[in-house]
């Protein structure tokens, strides 16, 4: 059969097949040359059929691995369905905490901790507690509080672990954040002591006091509480109480009565002179008389007693002594200045002088007037008016004159009259000037013979006109200075001492032969008597906002005194010798 080249070629049917097949076997078993070139065109013709035909392929199992994909992109519902059931069940898993957690763990997610340690009968917070969190340890602070930071999310336990108090665990699970615990309560069984921590001086309850025996620990709450358990007692136990700004106590445990009173003394030091021994030595004390000690011994060379001056805070004390014996050429026994530095006893010498006079401190800076050494009598700077900063070293001069008629300190600025003796009279005028010698000024442009001052904001000024008469002029506080029409009826000076916070200045006045410690409020501008007492006098200053050390001196005692404000009640500090202020200018 004769077919064209490109023409399709059809497949034979099966009746064909079969007609060939048995054309072919017939060839096989010997038929004639004439049969056999008939068989032979079929059989061509049927093996080029077989070639024609696309007869099915055996698939491997890669080829049906590799069309998986092909047929997962043409398939729309697939393509689009299998994502979404995929991202819905990890969604779902990550909803499991354990699941969440330890996914978040492989990624470096980590979480803080913090919680606060308490006595599961007073509630009161327990400090130095030694407290694990997945083999971290830290001990709670002063509020029973501890953090831990760097925690791996899920199930973990806390343990507290502290002689006295019985084991606790706490099962919990951190989240992702802060986690913030509930406080613990902890189960002492040590014995237990209670305390009760007041001020010494006021009464009042001292809160944050810490008690400590050992590693045994507690502080005192809002009403000076503490309750302190300890695991091992005997005989000598003590327990340790402190508070800032107070002296340490110790408590022996086995003497312990429930809500042991304890009082608090303040740390600061009192300083005096006295001749309790022969000579004038400088003390320090604690205000209840304790721990009392000779802080700068005399020498034996001292012509009078010695002047002391403390400074604000308590820890300097400017100190005029002869105790080094130098005179001049006359004999005369030189004043040393000093600066004593009260915790160590350790002291400096200012300057040395024929007369030395503090006039006060100014901050940081000891005002004091000082006559020159050698100079004649009517030389016009004989006498000079300075100020030392006493952590600087600088000294600087305010002011010189052959005398000064009048110096005083009133807030922070100093006054001074300069007296007409041997110097030029239109140089005799009174001036102020700040105590680094800044802003000075004339205050009025005629020779004074004295400043008082009359209150707070007020200073009275006692004039000569050109005339050599007598003129008082008064001056408030940031205001010129006017005249009065008449002298004042209280011509003596005031001394006001600034508390430590600038709110109240602290006075002395004599009332019906009384001395009277008098409290100025700045703000209101009002005053109230603190206490009064036969020989109440200076030196008066502040020891803190609430505490005033004063002196008495009378027939019967010459002593110091110190009184909380609050409570109204003076304790008596120390006998010591009475220095009254050195006025010579």
């Amino acid at each position: 059969m004769n077919t064209p080249e490109n023409e399709f070629v059809r497949e034979p049917s099966r009746e064909q097949n079969d007609v060939t097949s048995q054309k072919y076997l017939q060839a096989l078993e010997g038929s004639t040359p004439e049969s056999s070139s008939t068989v032979q065109q079929p059989v061509q013709i049927e093996v080029q059929d077989e070639h024609l035909v696309d007869a099915p392929k055996k698939s491997s199992l890669w080829s049906v691995v590799a069309s998986v994909p092909k047929r997962w992109w043409r398939n729309k519902a697939w393509r689009y369905g299998v994502p979404a059931v995929l991202l819905l069940a990890g969604a779902a898993a990550f909803l499991v905490p354990t699941v969440r957690y330890s996914v978040l763990n492989v990624a470096g997610v980590r979480v803080p901790l913090s919680t606060t340690i308490v006595d599961s009968q007073t509630s009161l917070p327990l400090e130095n507690m030694l407290v694990s969190v997945q083999g971290q340890e830290a001990r709670t602070d002063v509020d029973g509080r501890v953090a831990f930071e760097d925690l791996r999310l899920g199930a973990s336990t806390l343990t507290v672990d502290k002689t006295g108090y019985a084991p606790y665990q706490n099962e919990l699970v951190l989240g992702w954040g802060s986690n913030p615990l509930k406080n613990q309560p902890i189960v002492a069984t040590g014995t237990q002591f209670s305390f009760v921590v007041t001020d010494w001086l006021s009464g009042e309850a001292v809160k944050g006091v810490s008690v400590s025996s050992g590693d045994n620990s507690a502080t005192s709450d809002e009403e000076g509480r503490v309750l302190l358990t300890v695991g091992e007692l005997n005989d000598m136990t003590q327990a340790s109480v402190s508070a800032s700004g107070y002296r340490d106590e110790v408590v022996t445990l086995e003497n312990a009565v429930e809500d042991e009173p304890v009082q608090l003394v303040s740390s600061q030091k009192h300083t005096f002179v006295s001749n309790r021994d022969g000579a004038y030595d400088l003390y320090k004390t604690d205000l209840d008389g304790q721990n009392e000690q000779v802080l700068l011994s005399a020498t034996g060379k001292e012509r009078e007693i010695p002047h002391a001056v403390a400074h604000s805070s308590g820890d300097y004390i400017a100190y005029i002594s002869t105790r080094d014996g130098e005179a001049n050429s006359g004999g005369f026994i030189y004043d040393g200045l000093f600066i004593v530095t009260v915790a160590n006893g350790e002291f400096e010498r200012v300057t040395r002088s024929e007369q030395v006079q503090v006039i006060g401190w100014s901050g940081d800076r000891l005002i004091y007037t000082a006559i020159t050494e050698g100079v004649s009598g009517n030389n016009p700077g004989r006498s000079k008016l300075l100020s030392y900063d006493i952590f600087s070293g600088e000294r600087v001069e305010l002011a010189r004159s052959n005398y000064f008629n009048d110096v005083q300190l009133i807030r922070n600025r100093i006054y001074y009259s300069v007296s007409s003796f041997a110097v030029p009279i239109d140089e005799a005028k009174l001036f102020a000037v700040d105590a680094d010698g800044q802003n000075r000024s004339t205050v009025i442009d005629s020779q004074v013979w004295s400043i008082v001052h009359a209150g707070y904001d007020m200073i009275h000024f006692q004039a000569v006109n050109e005339q050599l008469k007598t003129v008082w002029y008064t001056q408030q506080a940031g205001q010129e200075p006017e005249p009065l029409t008449a002298p004042p009826v209280v011509q003596l000076s005031r001394t006001y001492v600034e508390s430590p916070d600038s709110t109240r200045a602290l006075r002395v006045e004599t009332r019906d032969g009384k001395g009277v410690l008098l409290s100025y409020d700045i703000e209101a501008a009002t005053e109230s008597t603190l206490h009064t007492a036969p020989g109440l006098t200076y030196p008066a200053y502040w020891l803190t906002n609430d505490v005033v050390v004063y002196r008495v001196v009378n027939s019967q005692e010459s002593a110091d005194y110190v009184l909380d404000v609050r409570s109204g009640e003076p304790r008596k500090i120390a006998d010591v010798i009475g220095n009254e202020s050195r006025n010579f200018y």
